[in-house]
């Protein structure tokens, strides 16, 4: 008779303390001193075997590695990747359409993290947030909940940000899924949301031969022309031959505010054999 160990549900707490004190002597007036403080901290609880939910709170992000300064001479957006813990880990389960959110190209970054704690090119810190993570049988999960702070500095209000993945394996080696992200308030409209829906396949067949396919479209208030983007790209990768074949469609209004984009308005058609 056997008798198998029960699953040990991991929990890990990273609180912080910061406080400092600025002291101020006038001519002719008494010494002066202020007191700051911050506390904040962030809690990582594993719900299953392969499923971890993240919670943090007043996150700080002081010891983040800065970013490479780079000097911008062509007509496309600057990209910096991500680099901040909280949204490192389970990064790879929001990819969609065939397309990092590490790094940069034509294809447009549907989410990308870096757009939250930023509003309108300026800082915005982050109240509070939470995200759960992880694989069940076929189904890969990510949901995300933030929430930034006021900034009466720069008069950037507080923002909402959810997102929800969704991706299941099909075939031997094959996936399908979908994706949903929103900002409460937009970055053209402050009084309205921005959201966008998308769904994504990846497709392997033998050994060599991959498709990657998706169709998205985004809700901007006050934009109402093209709002969607497609992508097909057809890529047959054996050692003596290959052919690649690619379509990919960015429309006049498609905008995703908690993405990335390079290039804004433009279709492209490749193709390259070997």
């Amino acid at each position: 008779q056997t008798c198998a160990l029960p699953i040990s549900k991991n929990l890990e707490l990273k609180p912080y303390v910061i406080s400092n004190t600025t002291a101020n002597r006038a001519p002719g007036q008494s010494l002066s001193s202020t007191w700051a403080r911050d506390v904040g901290a962030d809690v990582k609880y594993g719900i299953a075997q392969n499923m971890t939910a993240d919670f943090t709170y007043n996150t700080d992000f002081a010891q983040v590695e800065a970013d490479q300064q780079q000097v911008n001479l062509t007509r496309f957006s600057l990209f910096f990747p991500e680099k901040r813990e909280f949204f490192l880990e389970g990064q790879g389960i929001f990819n969609f359409g065939g397309q990092a959110s590490n790094s940069a190209s034509d294809t447009p970054i549907m989410f990308f993290s870096r757009s939250i704690g930023i509003n309108r090119n300026r800082p915005q810190d982050i109240l509070a947030g939470g995200r759960v993570t992880g694989k069940q049988g076929r189904y890969s999960l990510g949901a995300m909940n933030i929430q930034t702070r006021d900034e009466d500095s720069t008069g950037a209000p507080a923002t909402n940000f959810t997102v929800f993945r969704l991706r299941r394996d099909i075939l031997g080696r094959s996936t399908v899924g979908a994706l949903f992200t929103d900002r409460s308030i937009s970055n053209r409209n402050p009084a309205d949301r921005n959201n966008m829906f998308g769904v994504d396949g990846l497709f392997t067949f033998f050994q060599n031969l991959r498709i990657n396919s998706y169709v998205a479209r985004t809700r901007t208030p006050g934009l109402r022309r093209d709002e969607w983007s497609y992508r097909g790209q057809f890529d047959y990768a054996a050692d003596r031959y290959g052919l690649m074949v690619e379509r990919l469609k960015v429309g006049t209004d498609f905008n995703p505010e908690v993405g990335f984009m390079r290039r804004f308005d433009f279709a492209k058609s490749s193709a390259a054999l070997r």
